[in-house]
């Protein structure tokens, strides 16, 4: 079933990553990535953890699937939440696009995890070159 979430504020705010200023505080950060992308955003998540349970993909509808976001950054160890199965919805992204949802404090963690991992490596610049 899908977490129930009260949110304390009057509005909730999408923006793109370029548009936040100081004053913004995010509580999720939402990819829309391709299975590339996607691959490298669930091997990030686990990557300092090694649990091979860093990831989940349950379903809800649409953008419900952030909702399961709100209710990982709850967690003492939240994990990432593949997302947009809602079939009635696919049709307003491109068919290789799913979105990767994580609570701002896992990003954090996977942002500085990033010097030294697979990211520098030659497979990952030979999966960019195909982008």
């Amino acid at each position: 079933s899908l977490p129930i979430t009260d949110v304390p504020t009057k509005y909730v705010v999408f923006k793109p990553w370029e548009q936040l200023t100081e004053q913004d505080n995010p509580e999720l950060i939402v990819f829309f990535a391709n299975a590339d992308q996607l691959s490298a955003l669930a091997v990030m998540a686990d990557f300092n953890r090694g649990t091979n349970q860093s990831v989940t993909a349950p379903f809800g509808g649409a953008c419900q699937s952030i909702l399961f976001g709100y209710a990982e950054a709850k967690k003492e160890n939240p994990r990432g939440v593949i997302g947009f199965f809602d079939i009635s919805q696919r049709p307003i992204v491109d068919r290789e696009i799913l979105t990767f949802t994580v609570p701002f404090k896992m990003f954090r963690e996977m942002d500085a995890n990033v010097e030294g991992s697979f990211l520098e490596t030659h497979a990952w610049q030979k999966l960019q070159e195909r982008q």
